[in-house]
């Protein structure tokens, strides 16, 4: 048997060393590029003791091609999955062309690497932000309304549409996938480090003494608060590994959801009761501009194609945090 060979970009990163954790665990060998601006090195040091072995990691930014190139021409590549990024929808705004080159630009340049070293197997990290801000209380399908609200969102839409010509390339396979809000982690040492997702925020805000801060109570959902889907790492990463091992050709974008959507308030309530602290005071505050009142998944195609359904409860993955 041969051993298949990813490199996983943005390795350090919080969903880049689940995805390794498991694809190492299926006997696969991985190799890491991260630029460590997000990512930590500490996550690569645990997954070699967890696993006894050494793992290739290179601190390489995802836009210096020359060294990008250089890792490709070293070895031969089963297939990449490309999770490198910068995510944060506000900082989005202040940067749109740094998000242009890191999301987009160095997206393209990936895939004519692939292209021209053979590697046939592409997993995009893409995400629920393409669908923008929703008018319906209707889970997203892949084939529905686009509208991205943010530079973010637009730069992962555009790259999809280059991942989607790589995949049309006869003898090419893979996905861009859709997440939706990602949370949970299989050991405290591979933790969400963003500031960019609720858990962190409440978390940081009750480590500092602060009121968790809920935006916006008067939106037409069941508590007013906005409903989002919120999906375990761990299924991430098991979505990663249903596609790496797919045996017929995947659809070329997948939502990778729960289809199941939870309120801000339930997501805050659930956090104040894993830390003993349910009778913090919770500030209410208005709301924000282009939070959408529901964004969710449709997961049918999920499980049709990959037969991939989400295992993780919403209470698992906040226990898994503690």
């Amino acid at each position: 048997m041969t051993h298949e060979t990813w490199l996983i970009t943005g390795g350090a990163g919080y969903i880049g060393t689940h995805v390794a954790d498991l694809f190492i665990a299926d006997g696969k060998n991985v190799v890491l590029l991260d630029s460590l601006y997000q990512g930590l090195e500490s996550r690569v040091i645990h997954l070699r003791k967890k696993h006894n072995q050494e793992i290739p990691f290179h601190i390489v930014d995802i836009r210096d091609y020359t060294a990008v190139e250089n890792i490709l021409k070293s070895q031969s590549f089963t297939g990449i999955v490309h999770t490198a990024a910068l995510k944060a929808v506000g900082e989005s705004v202040e940067k749109p062309n740094e998000y242009k080159e890191v999301n987009y630009t160095a997206t393209v340049e990936l895939l004519k690497l692939a292209q021209k070293y053979g590697v046939k197997k592409f997993l995009f990290s893409s995400t629920a932000a393409v669908y923008g801000s929703p008018d319906t209380m209707e889970p997203c399908r892949e084939n529905g309304p686009l509208s991205p609200i943010s530079p973010y969102g637009s730069t992962k839409l555009d790259a999809e549409s280059k991942v989607t010509e790589f995949l049309n390339t006869p003898g090419n396979a893979g996905s861009s996938f859709r997440f939706f809000n990602v949370v949970g982690t299989a050991s405290l040492e591979l933790l969400d480090n963003s500031v960019e997702n609720l858990v962190p925020i409440v978390l940081g805000k009750l480590n500092k003494g602060e009121a968790p801060v809920i935006f916006g109570i008067d939106y037409p959902t069941t508590d007013g608060t906005c409903v989002r889907d919120y999906v375990d790492v761990r299924d991430i990463a098991a979505a990663h590994l249903a596609a790496a091992n797919a045996t017929k050709p995947l659809p070329g974008i997948i939502n990778i959801g729960t289809g199941r959507g939870a309120s801000v308030r339930e997501i805050i309530n659930l956090v104040l009761k894993a830390t003993s602290k349910s009778d913090t005071e919770v500030i209410e505050a208005p709301r924000r501009a282009g939070d959408p009142a529901f964004l969710c998944a449709d997961v049918d195609l999920a499980a049709k194609e990959m037969g991939f359904r989400s295992k993780y409860s919403l209470e698992e993955s906040i226990r898994s945090l503690f």
